[in-house]
């Protein structure tokens, strides 16, 4: 899922900025470094990132502040109240508890459905639960005018940035989009080794214009490795281009 794609990626950010302070510190006097144990030129491996599941009282406590605050669920749609946790911690550092909720899906357009995802997080301190951890996500997926949303098993997030019409003509288009990439992928010394693996579209959005192209799009791929590839579409006239790739070291 795209949720579960980001966080990878935010977890791979900060073990970059860990190994970086790291490494900042070897140039520190040999007696220092001997005094605290370490050998020169040996950065220190990050502590492991721990998760666990929540607590009967977190799930309690949750559901109390929920349906107190809000009763008619949120971002004027409906909730499915079946809230989802994600907790994690480093070695010695305190939990960081979020729950997350997703509304009931409607209809975004006439041929989009969407479903807002929003999180709050858990204060250890207070004992309660504060405002939204982060902005609320849009999961959208195609439907027809006549046909009644329904949660979907693979949504995609949306960026709220990137208009409807584009969000849906690049639903559409996107296998052929990344079957047209994957011509794009012997280009780049990341993204060869991936060429031929299996991608699930997880995320749509907006990038910043280039080589004369007025409107461009980010297409977010994941693939059955646990890889990510980004495929960037130029839009010209109406019609959708893939222009550029960019694949993580996988």
């Amino acid at each position: 899922m795209a949720g579960r794609t980001l966080r990878r990626l935010l977890l791979g950010a900060a073990v970059l900025a860990a190994g970086h302070a790291a490494a900042v510190g070897q140039g520190a006097p040999a007696g220092k470094a001997a005094a605290g144990g370490t050998t020169a030129g040996k950065a220190p491996a990050p502590a492991p990132v721990q998760q666990r599941d929540a607590t009967p009282e977190e799930r309690d406590s949750f559901d109390s502040f929920y349906r107190e605050r809000l009763p008619a669920g949120l971002n004027g749609a409906a909730s499915l109240f079946a809230p989802t946790f994600d907790i994690s911690r480093r070695r010695g550092e305190p939990w960081q508890v979020i729950a997350r909720v997703d509304s009931a899906p409607r209809h975004f357009a006439s041929d989009l459905c969407r479903q807002v995802r929003s999180s709050f997080i858990y204060d250890g301190k207070a004992k309660s639960w504060g405002p939204s951890a982060a902005e609320p996500e849009w999961h959208v997926w195609l439907t027809r005018p006549d046909v009644v949303c329904t949660a979907t098993r693979y949504p995609v997030l949306m960026h709220p940035a990137v208009p409807k019409p584009d969000v849906a003509a690049l639903l559409r288009q996107h296998r052929d989009l990344l079957l047209r990439a994957r011509l794009l992928f012997a280009g780049s010394s990341d993204c060869a080794r991936q060429r031929a693996l299996t991608f699930r579209l997880v995320a749509i959005e907006p990038s910043a214009p280039r080589d004369g192209a007025p409107v461009m799009f980010g297409l977010v791929f994941e693939s059955d490795r646990d890889t990510v590839a980004k495929v960037a579409v130029r839009r010209d006239r109406g019609e959708y281009t893939a222009w550029n790739v960019s694949c993580n070291a996988g």
